[in-house]
């Protein structure tokens, strides 16, 4: 089911023409999942809460996302499941049995090509580079206050950015 090569490309121009209706940050990725047939749902994880941020059910068109995490982890979340639905659904599909929930904290499948995908969709979904590189002066705590995203997002957008 995986991918040797991610396609960031695909993932970034995928998001962009979902915000290109957006003149100015904060991208609202709920109401892009809602307007693409995807549910999202805040859930309580239960025990399972400190370890899992989100899932999608491809079979319910639902995006699950961790109620007790804060605004900009529930943003990602949602952007980066939505990823998934949008760039993958067609593959789970095919094996759902290959779909797992990843934990939050170990990243297992960093170099797993899909979870690349979801993850560059999820931060040119929430940082598009059209609305990024006229602000790239200002500093790094306040473009990610303007487009309420974790510092750490913004200092690794504004890395693949500037390649």
């Amino acid at each position: 089911m995986s991918r040797a090569r991610p396609r960031l490309e695909h993932a970034e121009k995928t998001a962009d023409d979902l915000t290109d209706i957006y003149s100015s940050p904060p991208i609202p990725p709920r109401d892009i999942a809602e307007e693409n047939g995807v549910h999202v749902l805040f859930v309580d994880f239960g025990k399972h809460a400190e370890t899992v941020s989100g899932l999608v059910d491809f079979s319910k068109a639902r995006l699950y996302v961790n109620g007790s995490d804060k605004f900009e982890r529930q943003s990602f979340t949602i952007a980066h499941e939505l990823g998934h639905w949008l760039l993958h659904k067609e593959l789970y599909d095919a094996d759902p049995e290959r779909y797992n929930v990843l934990p939050r904290f170990s990243d297992p499948f960093r170099d797993d090509p899909l979870e690349q995908e979801a993850n560059r969709f999820a931060a040119s979904l929430l940082i598009p580079r059209r609305l990024l590189v006229p602000v790239l002066h200002a500093p790094v705590s306040k473009l990610s206050k303007i487009f309420m995203v974790k510092r750490a997002m913004m200092e690794r957008r504004i890395r693949e950015v500037r390649k």
